[in-house]
């Protein structure tokens, strides 16, 4: 919880998993789980181990009063998302979901991403210097979701502070005052979607919120107004931009730190997939996630009681080395790359793991076709992330870059 060690959490990655892989954290009480066994022993248990837990609800001061009432008197206080629910309701959710990235709908979409990213580079073509997060990181995840979810590109400047205000509860470190900022800002965000919403009911389109209007689950129900709220919210917009902003992100910062894989790409660029499934190992945009005991158990000879917490360190598994030889470092030549945990697997794996995995490898394609050497700006801070029990988010990374030699 210190954010000193958030902002390089693997050697303690490392002590833990050495010395006791299932650690109770006296401060909090929840147990952390470090290494990949333990992991994926959890993860392929979802009856055992429930995703039901909300962090907001783990402060101190659990969820005040204040924020509750912004909800219920300016929009809809959130329910769930897919990824914290268990089911009925999961099930009802990750049923349309699952619909809107499947590998087809993804491929469909490639030349759009594709385009994207090669856009906002000849955006950027003069310029030898740049902010990496704000100028690319950031705007390629959200002008896909913005495109697919059928809103102006035009306002996504806005989308992004209307996402961090989403996801900064969860991360566990923000204040009181904070949180209470985040929640008048998602109420903000939630009477623009509504609007849409009553256009959409209106005049329907080709487009994500469309579809949720119109969608019926096994037994004909509709989704409710504050679950199409939370549906386009939390699991389109902010899942569909944070995370992978993030690993884009992260997967810059790792080159600058490693020439030799990019010198390695630029002449073979068939391995930009291995790269896009290194970054996720190494640099886990999701590096923690809660599941709650169902039932007394038993896990790495330790007991555990119902209730009881557990934080999947996914950051930590990502990187263990009795999985993954030489787990610091990017190898372009991996045997089985995309056996990371980074997007979770069975009931819970990502839905937009397909649509992630193309956009970070878009953007890394269209950066090494134009570039093949990254530096950082001296006269800059030092790259730092968001505080956050939760997530690996670069706030900035200010560089320079050198275009290839034709």
């Amino acid at each position: 919880m210190d954010p000193a060690v958030q902002q390089c959490p693997y050697e303690f990655y490392r002590t833990l998993r050495t010395a006791t892989p299932l650690y109770q954290m006296p401060s909090t009480g929840f147990h952390l789980v470090t290494s990949y066994p333990l992991a994926r022993e959890v993860i392929r248990a979802p009856d055992q181990y429930l995703s039901s837990v909300s962090p907001m609800a783990l402060a101190d001061d659990g969820i005040p009063q204040e924020i509750i009432d912004i909800y219920e008197s300016g929009g809809w206080l959130p329910l769930a998302s897919c990824s914290t629910s268990d089911p009925p309701q999961h099930t009802r959710v990750r049923g349309f979901l699952e619909k809107l990235f499947t590998a087809e709908r993804v491929r469909a979409a490639t030349s759009m991403i594709d385009d994207i990213a090669m856009t906002l580079l000849e955006e950027l073509a003069d310029k030898k210097e740049i902010e990496f997060v704000r100028d690319f990181a950031h705007p390629l995840p959200m002008m896909v979701i913005a495109d697919l979810l059928g809103v102006p590109r035009s306002d996504i400047a806005q989308f992004k502070v209307w996402s961090d205000a989403i996801v900064e509860p969860f991360s566990m470190m923000a204040s009181r005052e904070r949180r209470i900022e985040c929640a008048q800002l998602v109420v903000e965000m939630q009477g623009y979607f509504a609007e849409m919403v009553a256009e959409r009911r209106r005049r329907p389109r080709d487009d994500l919120i469309s579809e949720a209007i119109s969608y019926r689950d096994s037994e004909g129900h509709a989704f409710s107004m504050q679950e199409l709220m939370t549906i386009i919210t939390i699991d389109l917009l902010a899942s569909g931009n944070e995370t992978t902003t993030a690993a884009i992100g992260s997967g810059m910062k790792l080159l600058i730190e490693d020439p030799a894989a990019v010198a390695e790409i630029a002449s073979n660029p068939s391995l930009i997939p291995v790269l896009t499934e290194e970054i996720l190992r190494l640099e886990s945009p999701a590096q923690g996630m809660f599941r709650r005991c169902a039932h007394a158990s038993n896990l790495a000879g330790v007991e555990l009681a119902e209730g009881d917490l557990l934080n999947i360190r996914f950051g930590a598994a990502n990187r263990d080395e009795a999985q993954f030889s030489d787990p610091d470092r990017i190898d372009l030549h991996r045997a089985k790359p995309g056996s990371h945990l980074a997007f979770g697997m069975g009931r819970h794996v990502c839905v937009g793991a397909a649509l992630a995995r193309q956009e970070i490898t878009s953007a890394f394609n269209a950066l090494l076709q134009r570039y093949d050497r990254f530096w950082l700006l001296p006269d800059h801070p030092a790259p730092e992330y968001q505080p956050s029990l939760f997530g690996r988010n670069l706030l900035a990374l200010h560089m320079g870059w050198a275009p290839r030699s034709r």
